[in-house]
């Protein structure tokens, strides 16, 4: 039975993308996503009043390098906002950075795999309580000298965050230079590069998006993986970074904490990384906005923690899954 994506286009649309009548809205998508979806979200901003136009783009791998074809680059280009929905992450190209650094807006989705939480993730939930608790964890990580990850799995880690940047991931582009992903709602910081020592134990999502069978240990030295080591799962991780031909594919350039109720893990990456308590660390391409020095590089992934125990400077901000009430953050659920 096919599903009716009406009204999660309209607030796509509406709400995510904001987009506006008077604005140039691209709707962009690939051959490997849902064509009813991008086709609801084509209908809806003309049903807006907005200038919608649709693009359709072949599927590209996360780590392939190449950039977007020219009609694309210039689509991208010309619009006011665009509203991915597609597999492809055209927001890891240099020719989007360079659309994005002159105004263009960018909100994104994939829906293949969490159908479910597409709908309920905007539609079911508080969404300026996630917002205001996002932003509460982000005053106290950009005060963290000592910040330390474990998990029962194995994870011992520690980063110095102060003076970072924050990024609310909310999934709606607001301003211009705008790029999110919907739905949200994570908070994240580019840890200091240099400090970033310890070992990443993933129990959750590997590219290119699915659900290890046994956990993966990654050993971090100075924010770069010196080591990866496990069964099947880490070997297969270990050719997904040397496929990608970049040697900056594996410097750590994010850190992020799912704060959405209504998420489960399921084994699509962006549903599991937003599970209220989730963990996960990012690698390679990092957004301009972390303040980070990661050196450029034209691929980028994810790897999520489904569980663990965040302390900033002593004190537990999260244990189990679990905001620490005392410090105002309670209330998701």
């Amino acid at each position: 039975m096919s599903r009716d994506w009406t009204e999660f286009a309209e607030i796509a649309v509406r709400k995510m993308a904001q987009a506006k009548p008077g604005e140039n809205l691209l709707v962009l998508t690939d051959t490997w996503a849902d064509p009813a979806v991008p086709q609801a979200c084509l209908e809806a901003g003309i049903a807006a009043g907005i200038d919608t136009t649709m693009l359709v783009i072949p599927g590209m791998d996360p780590t392939d390098t190449s950039e977007l074809d020219d009609v694309t680059i210039a689509a991208i280009a010309a619009a006011d906002v665009v509203l991915g929905v597609c597999e492809t992450m055209f927001t890891a190209k240099e020719s989007t950075d360079r659309a994005l650094d002159a105004g263009t807006r960018i909100s994104g989705t994939n829906v293949k795999g969490m159908e479910d939480f597409a709908i309920a993730g905007i539609l079911e939930v508080d969404y300026e309580l996630m917002i205001e608790i996002g932003k509460k964890i982000g005053a106290i990580w950009q005060q963290t000298e000592l910040c330390r990850v474990t998990s029962p799995h194995g994870t011992d880690i520690t980063y110095d965050m102060r003076g970072r940047p924050l990024d609310l991931g909310h999934g709606m582009a607001n301003n211009p230079g705008d790029c999110d992903y919907f739905p949200g709602v994570s908070i994240a910081n580019a840890p200091i590069e240099s400090t970033i020592q310890g070992k990443i134990v993933v129990d959750g999502n590997i590219p290119p998006g699915r659900l290890v069978e046994e956990p993966v240990t990654l050993h971090m030295e100075n924010g770069v993986i010196a080591e990866i080591t496990g069964g099947a799962d880490a070997d297969a991780l270990r050719a997904y970074f040397a496929e990608s031909g970049d040697p900056i594919a594996t410097h750590l350039c994010h850190f992020t904490l799912g704060l959405n109720p209504r998420a489960r893990t399921s084994g699509s990456v962006h549903q599991d990384e937003h599970v209220l308590g989730a963990i996960t660390y990012g690698f390679g391409s990092q957004s301009a906005g972390f303040g980070g020095c990661v050196p450029p590089c034209n691929v980028h992934c994810d790897v999520v923690l489904t569980t663990g125990r965040i302390e900033c400077d002593g004190v537990v901000m999260l244990d189990n899954n679990e905001l620490n009430a005392d410090l105002g953050l309670g209330g998701l659920s």
